[in-house]
């Protein structure tokens, strides 16, 4: 199927829905079981610029590390592109709960305007953003175009990440979701940052997508070596 990489609609949906009452505090007992993890960061003094404020950069990652990479990014301001089916409900309140913006959107349902709308309040604001790579739905650890095209659209670089966690549970998913075991060892690997053209199209976007998940498979393999 071919994916469309101009961005021309402008509407798009925001969420400010928080975790209240009882779900409140559920989320600040998973907030302290993923706080118990034994967290290291491999190649993080390589992108340590772009954190820092007016380098803003676009966080790449696959879905099956979604749970921890949301808790290590929580204090970095940040646009995110959540799913807008109804499993995506608990990624935007818990980024609501954190001070992000998420925006939904997926391939199949708002993507395009989700990006358009990233791409407007990251230059409104300066913020990072972040996008899972391979989509709400997959395949799994098959790069999707719409990183790429927010990167064009915004001049921001992408930087891929991997994550191997251990112990850790896999669920039963299309992507086999990882949530760490409490007091675990986490890894997460930062590959190079990848920056695209404001002119990029067509082929040239497409050797950016597999540049970018040839890196995500990369950094995640490395996480998974280092840990063991």
């Amino acid at each position: 199927m071919k994916v469309r990489e101009s961005i021309t609609d402008s509407s798009t949906t925001i969420v400010n829905k928080p975790w209240s009452g009882v779900y409140a505090v559920l989320f600040r007992l998973v907030e302290l079981w993923l706080a118990s993890c034994r967290f290291t960061a491999v190649e993080k003094d390589a992108v340590r610029p772009l954190f820092e404020p007016g380098h803003p950069a676009i966080i790449a990652l696959w879905h099956a590390s979604l749970i921890y990479t949301l808790f290590c990014f929580r204090h970095h301001s940040g646009v995110i592109m959540v799913s807008g089916s109804s499993d995506g409900e608990w990624v935007a309140r818990s980024l609501n709960s954190w001070g992000q913006i998420p925006v939904r959107g997926s391939r199949h349902k708002g993507g395009l305007l989700a990006i358009k709308e990233m791409a407007r309040i990251m230059r409104q604001q300066g913020c990072n953003a972040g996008i899972v790579a391979d989509g709400s739905k997959g395949p799994a650890r098959i790069a999707q175009k719409g990183a790429v095209v927010l990167a064009r659209e915004t001049g921001v670089p992408m930087i891929p990440t991997g994550l191997a966690a251990r112990p850790g549970f896999r669920f039963n998913s299309w992507d086999r979701t990882i949530l760490p075991f409490p007091w675990s060892k986490v890894v997460m690997v930062y590959g190079r940052p990848i920056s695209v053209p404001p002119d990029a199209k067509g082929i040239r976007i497409e050797e950016f997508r597999r540049d970018l998940e040839n890196s995500l498979n990369e950094s995640t393999r490395i996480a998974e070596e280092i840990i063991g």
